[in-house]
């Protein structure tokens, strides 16, 4: 532009060849001209002053003035004496005063820090560079011992941490340590050195830096500093109201952890949006209260967090209509026996305003809610909580909400006690006398408290016949009336030295007496845990049942019992403490009716049925024939004494046998109770009979009456017996005499002995040996059955005596000779018990004893104890297989039913001394 205002313009006289001539030189003039006038613009666009300031230990502020329209700038930042370049580049910038803050890595004091500017306009248009502005670091201040950097500050976590050691003069750096553990030094200047730890990692507590010289200082220089995380934004941000005149606002941190120094922490602040109030300081609960303002509902708030690394803020706008919630204070109660009053107050301006209340009550957790209107400030509130239990333990709670909205925080817990109660629960019995009643007030009390503080009860009868009423103080609980037939009401009342007490009421129809039905008794049975009674539902019992009972069961005087039940429950479980076994127990089941109350049901039953403790007694008049007998006995089945229900009887019969050694017993059982007479068929004439008799329950059969009855003889069948036997021999008498000689002759044949002739017993003195020969009797294998039986039989030495044998060895017989030999047991206690021989042994033929048997000569518990045989024994020879028999073995028997011609001597037993143990010795000859 001013290029184009210094030429001249061109006349129109001017010829062409003057145009050519002139282009160079003017185009030379232009571009000096240019070039001047951009001269003159750099020198007044560039930085004439720049000013240099640390913030913090990293932060270095930048200030520049400069004239112009370039608003970039090129910034050169330059560390130590020798100008080392650590950052260069553009930044932007408004004129006239420019500023901008640079952050190092490195503390600033650790080395001197210098900057310069200058413009930029385009790419290839800048200005000259400013003069260098330094700022400067701590190395060149006297010391006389080490310095480090940072130190006392707030690092970031997760980012990499420079540190810088300075040393005293004319020393030099030998260690840095950061958390007790070395690192690599990087040289920062002639004396400065610095370490790099990466990545910083958060600590609660300060973390420790180290440096060590070389002078002759042996202590390190130590200093501290924290690790923390930047702020962050405030979460789930919400505020609420209690009273609408302080409002308190909530929320939340995401990263909980903090480093533990109050001047290091995070700290939290409260704005409120288009407003004049003044920023609010929160506490580090992360909680903060600011008053309400005057007629204003809609609130915007800001909270910010800050800490040394930077700060964040959430914002949150609220209707603190909405937001009220109020806490009920100092809350009271008035306690009674089953109810209690709480009071309470709501503090605040809630004048006008609705809330709805709960009324919790513990351990119970019961809740009671109410509707409440506030009507002025701070306003007491009341609420009732009944069916509370008497002398108990209690605390309650309150808490409120505004109409619409959620429920405020509950209340501190408030203790109390309620008062003790005492109820009395009445019943009447009545009977019936000639002209009037006999009326029977009973009544049991339950007194909440563990001390009892009745003073006396108060008894009233009204009768509404007469229009009279009758009252009277008694200290027991029973009291006689005697009334009229017709309408009574009877009430009871408990006097009571603190507490209250609750009237207990009750009518009564006398004229039911006259005309009241008899009942069947419904049986039930008792279990273990008690009794379960049941009985049908009556739509006239208004007012529910009740059960009386007597607690001894039917016995007199009757300590009467009873149980009241609602309307629209028609069972009743009785456990089974109170109630004994083997008692009978009444139940009569009442009917609460407007009138009063009548007999519904009758039960009578046992816990626990036992054996009777009586007999049945049989009647002397009996009906006993010899073929059958009628009995009778009498028993009181009825009797409510009996420990269970007679269910029957049972009837023992034992036969008394007089050449038997067993007597027939037969039972029988006779299941109807009522029955007491049984006809007994299939008895025997002239037989004693023993008769027991016992009645029987369900737990069995009790004690026994008994009796002895002898059945009558039948004559006529006796008479039968005799004389049919006596006729047949006259008959048969009256037959055979025509043929009397005829028998005699027979007769005489078979009974006389032949004459001329001798009888003579049969000798077998000879060698039996040849007489079975001749006889041809069976041999020993053919014998189909011979055993040896062992019979344990044992005598002392003392009872020994010796059975002499010859010199010559006898062999017992055998089975064949080709079977094995008879060998004798070594053993001392083994013995041959018995032989025996079902059909014929013959003799066998003399051979040698076996090697066995000749060892066992020298054994002297060896015994015979019995050689028997109910056939032919035709031979025993003494030198075959049986041996001498030692000292101390005998031989208990030696028996034969049938031939046995002789013992030779010799043979096996040459003799029988006096006092041998030989049992018997005996022969049968034919």
């Amino acid at each position: 532009m001013y290029c184009t205002h210094a030429l001249r313009p061109q006349t129109h006289t001017e010829t062409h060849t003057e145009r050519v001539c002139l282009a160079p030189v003017k185009m030379r003039a232009l571009s000096a001209v240019c070039f001047l006038l951009l001269a003159l613009s750099s020198v007044r666009c560039s930085a004439s002053q720049v000013e240099v300031r640390a913030l913090d230990t990293w932060r270095l502020e930048v200030r520049w003035n400069a004239s112009g329209a370039s608003r970039t700038h090129e910034v050169q930042v330059a560390r130590t004496s020798r100008f080392e370049v650590v950052f260069q580049g553009n930044v932007s910038a408004r004129a006239p005063f420019n500023t901008w803050v640079w952050k190092s890595e490195l503390p600033l004091q650790c080395a001197d820090n210098s900057v310069r500017v200058r413009s930029v306009f385009n790419s290839t248009a800048v200005s000259a560079w400013s003069q260098w502005a330094t700022n400067h670091g701590q190395q060149n201040v006297p010391s006389s011992q080490a310095r480090l950097f940072p130190m006392e500050e707030v690092l970031q976590e997760g980012t990499s941490g420079h540190f810088c050691c300075i040393p005293p003069a004319g020393a030099q750096v030998t260690e840095i340590r950061f958390k007790n553990k070395p690192y690599t030094l990087t040289p920062v200047d002639e004396q400065v050195r610095a370490i790099e730890v990466l990545p910083l990692q958060f600590q609660q507590l300060p973390v420790n830096l180290a440096c060590k010289d070389s002078s002759s200082s042996r202590k390190d220089q130590t200093v501290v500093n924290y690790i923390t995380f930047p702020p962050e934004k405030p979460q789930n941000l919400s505020c609420m109201t209690k009273n609408l005149q302080i409002i308190t606002c909530k929320w939340e941190c995401g990263q909980q952890l903090d480093v533990d120094h109050p001047l290091r922490r995070r700290r939290y602040s409260l704005r409120v949006q288009d407003s004049d109030e003044a920023e609010v300081q929160c506490g580090v609960d992360l909680l903060c209260n600011f008053a309400a303002l005057p007629n204003r509902s809609f609130y915007n708030i800001s909270v910010v967090m800050r800490n040394a690394l930077g700060e964040e803020s959430q914002s949150y706008a609220f209707n603190i209509s909405h937001r009220v919630f109020p806490v009920p204070e100092c809350v009271v109660v008035s306690p009674g026996a089953t109810d209690v009053e709480v009071y309470w107050y709501l503090i605040g301006n809630f004048t006008g305003r609705h809330f709805s209340c709960q009324i919790t009550m513990e351990p119970t957790g019961k809740t009671t809610e109410g509707q409440f209107v506030v009507s002025e400030p701070e306003q007491s509130l009341r609420a009732t909580v009944q069916l509370l239990q008497p002398s108990s333990q209690y605390s309650t709670t309150v808490r409120c909400a505004l109409q619409g909205n959620d429920w405020g925080l509950w209340s501190s817990n408030t203790s109390f006690s309620t008062e003790p109660l005492v109820t009395v629960d009445i019943w009447t019995r009545t009977r019936r006398q000639a002209y009037n009643c006999s009326l029977t007030v009973l009544w049991n009390t339950f007194n909440s408290a563990s001390d009892s503080n009745i003073k006396v009860f108060e008894v009233c009868v009204a009768q509404d016949s007469t229009r009279s009423r009758e009252c009277v103080n008694v200290k027991v609980m029973k009291v006689y009336f005697t009334v009229g037939f017709g309408q009574c009401n009877v009430s009871v009342r408990a006097v009571t030295l603190r507490g209250s007490s609750i009237t207990s009421n009750i009518s009564v129809h006398t004229g039911w007496l006259i005309t009241e039905p008899m009942l069947k008794e419904k049986r039930i049975v008792g279990n273990p845990e008690g009794f379960l009674l049941s009985w049908s539902a009556l739509s006239s019992a208004t007012c529910g049942y009740a059960v009386e009972w007597c607690v001894m069961g039917n016995a007199e005087p009757c300590d009467l019992r009873w149980r009241k039940v609602s309307a629209n429950q028609t069972s009743l479980s009785l456990s089974a403490e109170g109630f004994r076994k083997g008692h009978r127990y009444t139940f009569r089941i009442f009917s609460c009716q407007t009138e009063g109350h009548r007999v519904h049901e009758k039960h009578t039953g046992y816990l626990e049925e036992q054996e009777p403790l009586s007999a049945p007694e049989l009647s002397y008049s009996l009906s006993i024939f010899w073929s059958s007998m009628l009995l009778q006995w009498s028993f009181n089945e009825e009797d409510s004494e009996h420990p269970g229900f007679i269910t029957g009887y049972r009837l023992t019969i034992q036969e008394h046998a007089d050449w038997t050694y067993s007597n027939r017993i037969w039972n029988i059982s006779v299941e109807d109770p009522h029955r007491k007479s049984e006809t007994v068929e299939g008895v025997k004439e002239g037989q004693r009979y023993t008769i027991q008799l016992a009645a029987c329950t369900r737990a069995g059969c009790g004690l026994e009456s008994v009796h002895t009855i002898t059945t009558p003889q039948n004559h006529y069948l006796l008479m039968a017996k005799v004389m049919t036997p006596l006729l047949i021999l006259i008959g048969c008498c009256f037959c055979l005499w025509p043929c009397k000689e005829t028998l005699k002759g027979i007769a005489v044949d078979i009974f006389s002995f032949p004459s001329g002739q001798r009888m003579k017993v049969l000798e077998l003195d000879d060698s039996l040996f040849e007489v079975s020969e001749m006889l041809r009797v069976l041999q020993v294998e053919d014998c189909k059955c011979c055993n040896l039986d062992s019979v344990d039989m044992r005598s002392s030495m003392e009872d020994k005596s010796w059975l002499i044998f010859t010199e010559e060895r006898c062999k017992p017989v055998g089975p064949s000779s080709s079977e094995e030999e008879l060998v004798w047991d070594e053993l001392a206690a083994e013995r041959v018990t018995s032989v025996t021989n079902l059909t014929y042994l013959s003799s066998l033929p003399p051979r040698s004893a076996s090697p066995a048997l000749e060892s066992s000569r020298s054994h002297r518990a060896n015994y015979v104890t019995s050689l028997n045989t109910n056939d032919y024994v035709t031979s025993f020879n003494t030198d075959e297989y049986v041996t001498p028999v030692s000292p101390g073995n005998y031989i208990t028997s030696f028996n034969t039913s049938d031939y046995l011609s002789s013992i030779k001597s010799g043979n096996c037993v040459t003799s029988v001394s006096p006092g041998n143990h030989v049992t018997s010795v005996s022969t049968v000859t034919m």
